[in-house]
């Protein structure tokens, strides 16, 4: 991986980014300074560095929406988010992509390979990334170079809190590369290694979870006043409850109790609670308290300052055409023509007909659709069949709840809910229909039916404790969360996401969808990390 702006491992990692939002809000620092030990004498500068890391998830590079910090990937195609949704949303039953782009027919049809996807590649670079920024952070804020560049020990603990939230990231980093590829390389400020080597994943799991619980006692507690889009407890636990429930898949020992426990703690901490209106979660004034009491932890945009083609940028602009985009009802000026919702989607929820299905009636308001002269089936896996075929999701705008549009038209203000209260509630029920013990099967019912009732306005959506199956919850995890960048992880759990058991069109490069060998439920190692790194061994299959 090349990185711009990184010599000896990060030294001169600045100056940072100068568009975050809000609480993650920095300052470009002088230009001339280009020493770690003239950087770290200033103060202001640790929250600063702090800030830069968060911003990884956000943005490409410290010079706007055409930079990247990395040598050879492109800014808005393998900007961090867009490329991980990409893998988690576009592989799936959830969308498929309509554009001439080369990744485009191997995400769509799983025939991806170790060279050249784009989307793999930048997910993978992109996390290590994050996890280069933690390490030479932690690396230059030790007590010991505080004192030698004059820093006050009363500052001290203000920078072992940044150093924690610093290490949320890295561990939030390394769990994505746990899911996705498996087993990535594995380096810490402590081990350095220009050719880093690998501890496989049942290692990256256990050093995952040591480094969470740990962290549990250092971070604030949930909803700390000026948190919003930092690492706290609640967001600890919130990532330990996806970990926890996916132990299985990624150590073959399932840790259901753990899940529960976790999921529990959020639940009951009085801290969260569900948005009555599910509709402004994905809003451009998504960061009001009456939203932020669902959102776990967001990933933070501000159109006047992060200004990205990715993440949320990518997230509107992909699904929709340049004939459905208005600044009244989009609050956006770009539409890509590129997202469409496969059937397996828009069947998930339930229509005045089901035999006759329109976006207007859907009864799950929840499914926020977009049909007007589209099909629900999609004839062609690619290329030009965006406004005909597969109806759109209209689920994230950049207009606010009032009715507006956000501050900027060109780059939304909308945050992403990276976790939020609802997948909690999910990931409960799922962990207790799977033998967890700790929690009941009443509370999991009375859970779903909190979801359905906002969703539906009413009871009439309720079921009955009968109906509360594991591949329910599948179902009701595909309406509350879909293109969220969670519906590739479930499916590996369910063991639906390679074999014959669940099918999608295109699935395997098959209209009607087929099997495909299971060696697929992870990503390759790009080949461009492995040529240069001969400590490193690709995953079996590729």
């Amino acid at each position: 991986m090349k990185l711009k702006n990184i010599v000896l491992g990060l030294a001169l990692l600045l100056p940072f980014l100068a568009s975050c939002t809000g609480d993650l809000d920095v300052k470009p620092l002088d230009k001339n300074i280009n020493t770690a030990d003239h950087v770290y004498a200033i103060k202001e500068n640790y929250k600063r560095g702090l800030f830069k890391i968060y911003s990884a998830l956000a943005m490409s590079g410290q010079d706007g929406a055409g930079s990247s910090d990395i040598d050879g990937l492109d800014p808005g195609n393998a900007q961090f988010y867009r490329s991980w949704w990409n893998l988690q949303v576009v592989s799936t039953d959830e969308s498929i992509n309509s554009w001439p782009d080369p990744w485009v027919p191997e995400v769509n049809e799983m025939k991806w390979s170790a060279v050249g996807n784009e989307s793999i590649e930048g997910t993978y670079q992109r996390a290590m990334f994050m996890v280069a920024l933690v390490n030479e952070y932690l690396n230059q804020t030790t007590d010991e170079n505080m004192s030698s560049r004059g820093i006050e020990a009363d500052f001290f603990e203000t920078v072992h809190g940044y150093r924690a939230e610093a290490r949320f990231m890295r561990a939030l980093a390394y769990y994505i590369l746990l899911d996705v590829y498996g087993n990535p390389p594995f380096i810490t400020e402590q081990n350095y290694s220009q050719y880093p080597t690998q501890i496989g994943r049942e290692n990256l799991f256990a050093w995952i979870e040591k480094e969470l619980l740990e962290l549990k006692q250092l971070l604030p507690e949930a909803k700390t006043a000026g948190y919003y889009g930092r690492a706290d407890q609640g967001v600890v636990n919130a990532l330990l409850s996806r970990l926890y429930l996916n132990a299985e898949v990624y150590t073959g020992t399932p840790r259901y109790d753990d899940c529960i426990a976790v999921s529990k703690e959020i639940i009951q901490s009085g801290k969260y609670g569900l948005t009555a209106n599910y509709s402004h979660l994905f809003m451009a004034d998504n960061d009001r308290p009456e939203v932020t009491k669902e959102i776990i932890f967001p990933i933070v945009f501000e159109g006047t300052r992060t200004q990205t083609y990715g993440g949320i940028h990518f997230l509107i602009a992909a699904s929709r055409g340049n004939d459905e985009v208005s600044i009244e009802n989009d609050g956006f000026e770009e539409g890509w023509s590129g997202n469409r919702a496969l059937p397996t989607l828009v069947k998930l929820f339930e229509f005045q007909n089901n035999n006759a299905p329109k976006a207007a009636e859907i009864l799950d308001k929840r499914g926020i659709f977009y049909d007007e002269n589209r099909t629900i089936d999609i004839q062609t896996s690619y290329m030009k069949t965006f406004e005909s075929e597969g109806w759109a999701v209209y689920k994230y705008t950049n207009i606010k709840s009032d009715g507006t549009a956000g501050s900027n038209t060109k780059h939304p203000d909308t945050d992403i809910p990276l976790f939020r209260l609802a997948e909690v509630y999910l990931n409960y029920a799922e962990a207790v229909l799977r033998g967890g013990q700790g929690g009941s099967k009443a509370e999991a019912l009375s859970l779903i039916n909190q979801l359905r009732q906002r969703g539906y306005g009413d009871n009439s959506g309720d079921i009955r404790e009968a109906d509360l199956t594991l591949r329910f919850i599948l179902d009701e995890r595909g309406r509350e969360l879909y293109w969220e960048g969670t519906r590739r992880t479930d499916l590996v759990r369910y063991d639906y996401y390679t074999s014959g058991k669940y099918v999608w069109q295109f699935k395997g490069g098959v209209k009607q969808g087929t099997g495909i060998e299971a060696f697929r439920n992870v990503f390759p190692i790009p080949s461009t990390d492995l040529s240069v790194n001969n400590n490193l061994t690709q995953n079996t299959g590729y």
